[in-house]
């Protein structure tokens, strides 16, 4: 199995779409995977629920930043090459899903206890946002074996 494919089982079993990403892919990062994925448990629903950016993208982000980034704040070569790769990611998201943003792609307002509770009941944590982790997936594994 691809990790694409493990972020989205992942996502099935109740991982938020950061954590997902998060937990398939940070297994090389050389960091505790359970700090990492409570890291970025805040990142669901687009950022505490609020619907901006989604959190596979999010999620994937950081990652890109684990694999490309830099702990130097003057390693400006570093921090450009991972901000081009974020912005790909970004780029290629947006065309295969139209958005990036998780409150168009969820047309729930998930700080809204009764849309919330809407969204679950239409399943859309279990069935539509584990295509964005696949998407999101496919896309960090595309940008990490360019190199």
């Amino acid at each position: 199995m691809k990790n694409h494919e493990t972020a989205a089982e992942y996502m099935k079993k109740g991982y938020n779409c950061a954590q997902s990403i998060i937990k398939a892919y940070a297994g090389d990062a050389g960091k505790r995977e359970e700090d990492l994925v409570k890291m970025a448990s805040a990142l669901g629903g687009g950022v505490g629920r609020n619907g901006l950016i989604c959190g596979a993208v999010s999620g994937a982000a950081l990652i890109i930043g684990m694999k490309f980034g830099t702990t130097d704040p003057v390693d400006f070569q570093a921090k450009e090459k991972a901000y081009n790769k974020t912005n790909e990611l970004l780029d290629r998201f947006a065309a295969e899903n139209k958005s990036v943003l998780c409150k168009e792609l969820i047309p729930y307002d998930m700080k809204n206890p009764e849309e919330l509770k809407k969204a679950r009941e239409a399943g859309i944590f279990s069935q539509k946002c584990p295509l964005f982790v696949l998407s999101a997936g496919r896309i960090l594994e595309g940008i990490i074996n360019s190199e």
